[in-house]
């Protein structure tokens, strides 16, 4: 609070839906969506908003002070959301302010495919790398499945061939950034070049992109989504977690597996750890995968890339 005024992290704005971004020339934080664009400048007590049918900025007094607190800018959050036309309640009882946004969800998210059909699609995310990503690859190759590969731009940088081979043996690929970072802490911009840098590479080391994504760690604001959406990407998620980055045995994880598999399923493994690429966690989900294929298949699942699944 300050000076009777909630001020909220500029970042939280995206979980409204809107575009949240810095100009480090002005010393601003720029907030929009739809026609609707104003920045507000760290230390002052005004707005400058967008006139779109002029192209004219209008300066406007807030109710209080934009402040920046331990590297991190704070906004008086009524004077930003009924900017875009949000409605604001405070439920005294509760001590609790509530927004409701006008601002319509994204339709990107994909869970699963058709539950009509027995139709599984094995995913790895955060690699490829020269450890694990090797290993699974022959795993698959021997037992004749398509998996869908999640890429980290950075890692398709490092081992291009590895990338080259994944694609060479009939496996699918996706977008999973270019260096993991927690989607709802980033600007706007950020999670634009972090798609856009990883499309860029894929496409320059086995010439395609497709316009499937995953979030790092499955996690992205209303605002992220929307963004994805505007950008022609799918958001990819899943039926069925294994958690093998928190060093599952293969036991545990085939337990995982065989309790919420389901028709249309997506599986989700690791092939890489960018938290702790030394710590040998997915030993067990390596372990694991050839019994994983052999059960599935012996209960009359067929195993796809997700471009497939999603095609059925």
């Amino acid at each position: 609070m300050r000076e009777g005024n909630l001020l909220v992290p500029a970042l939280f704005l995206k979980h409204t839906g809107v575009k949240v971004d810095h100009n480090e020339q002005y010393g601003s934080m720029v907030f929009s969506y739809g026609g609707t664009m104003f920045a507000l400048p760290v230390g002052k007590n005004y707005s400058d908003d967008l006139i779109g049918n002029i192209r004219s900025w209008i300066r406007r007094p807030l109710a209080t002070y934009t402040v920046e607190i331990n590297d991190e800018v704070f906004v008086p959050l009524v004077d930003v959301v009924r900017k875009f036309d949000m409605d604001v309640a405070y439920n005294h009882e509760k001590q609790q302010t509530s927004i409701t946004t006008k601002i319509p969800h994204a339709q990107n998210r994909i869970s699963r495919g058709n539950p009509e059909q027995k139709l599984v699609a094995l995913t790895f995310d955060d690699g490829p790398d020269s450890h694990y990503t090797p290993q699974i690859l022959d795993i698959l190759k021997e037992k004749n499945v398509r998996a869908t590969f999640f890429v980290m731009g950075q890692q398709v940088e490092h081992y291009p061939n590895i990338m080259k081979r994944i694609v060479e043996e009939g496996h699918g690929i996706a977008n999973h950034t270019w260096s993991h970072p927690q989607l709802p802490q980033v600007m706007t911009s950020q999670l634009k070049e972090e798609v856009t840098t990883t499309q860029n590479i894929m496409q320059k080391t086995v010439g395609r992109s497709p316009d499937l994504f995953r979030p790092p760690f499955g996690a992205l604001t209303k605002s992220d989504a929307l963004v994805l959406q505007e950008m022609g990407m799918r958001n990819i998620m899943w039926t069925v977690d294994t958690l093998d980055w928190s060093g599952l045995s293969a036991e545990e994880i085939l337990a995982i597996v065989h309790r919420d598999i389901s028709p249309g399923g997506i599986i989700l493994q690791h092939n890489f750890q960018p938290h702790a690429p030394t710590a040998r966690l997915l030993d067990g989900s390596v372990e694991a995968l050839q019994q994983i294929i052999d059960d599935l298949r012996a209960k009359g699942y067929q195993f796809v890339t997700v471009q497939t699944l999603l095609a059925n």
